[in-house]
């Protein structure tokens, strides 16, 4: 039988996100969240924010959309949109996913209406812009102009959030032992943290066994080995 999941006193400020849950912000977001906090006064059209997958991506730009009354869009979707966006008056406008092959002919016309309306573009990228592989050069040379803000490594005390979250949503009882473990073993990313933890369940119903340190070693092992 499992018990009852540890209780941690968790110090990280958060803010209001996707689906009404609340967002941990820490050190790695500083620099995604004094742009975002910047707006209007951009120096520039459109802002790009970058980072990985399960980075935190779509909950910053749903608290941009909430905060500025933006509409949300998917890249891959403008092309279907037509010249319906933006909308007329709107002051900002939400692209996410500009890297996963989106119509660049409908973002290059995006990006010049958005211009004529003084409409703000905030677009979302797993990678830099430079690394995007674009066809269309006259995309290219907007995109190139825009400024960039990456979501940085997550730190020890966001990881430590993600991962007593994480096992709390299981119903799994850890102790600092094992979160420590985890914080000097395992890959440095909440997808990691993601899929770590979702073995770690598995094995220890399979083995009927608690989440120890030892049962971590033996799951990370299974994903080829610490860190």
């Amino acid at each position: 039988m499992r018990e009852p999941p540890s209780q941690y006193v968790l110090d990280l400020p958060h803010r209001p996100a996707l689906g009404g849950q609340d967002f941990w912000v820490s050190d790695c977001h500083a620099e995604v969240m004094a742009w975002l906090d910047a707006w209007p006064g951009w120096p520039a059209p459109a802002l790009v924010i970058v980072g990985p997958p399960r980075a935190g991506k779509t909950h910053i730009a749903r608290m941009f959309a909430r905060a500025a009354g933006a509409a949300v869009a998917a890249a891959a979707d403008l092309a279907a949109a037509g010249e319906r966006l933006p909308a007329p008056g709107a002051r900002a406008l939400v692209v996410e996913d500009i890297d996963r092959d989106p119509p660049e002919e409908a973002l290059f016309h995006l990006f010049n209406r958005a211009r004529e309306a003084a409409t703000s573009l905030l677009f979302t990228s797993r990678i830099p812009p430079p690394a995007i592989p674009l066809a269309l050069p006259d995309w290219r040379s907007r995109l190139l102009t825009c400024p960039v803000a990456e979501i940085g490594r997550p730190d020890d005390r966001l990881m430590t959030a993600v991962l007593v979250k994480l096992f709390h949503d299981r119903q799994l009882s850890v102790g600092e032992a094992e979160i420590s473990f985890l914080l000097t073993h395992m890959e440095r990313a909440i997808a990691a943290a993601e899929a770590v933890v979702a073995e770690a369940d598995r094995r220890a119903l399979a083995l009927k066994r608690r989440v120890t340190v030892a049962l971590l070693r033996e799951t990370l092992e299974g994903f080829g080995g610490e860190n």
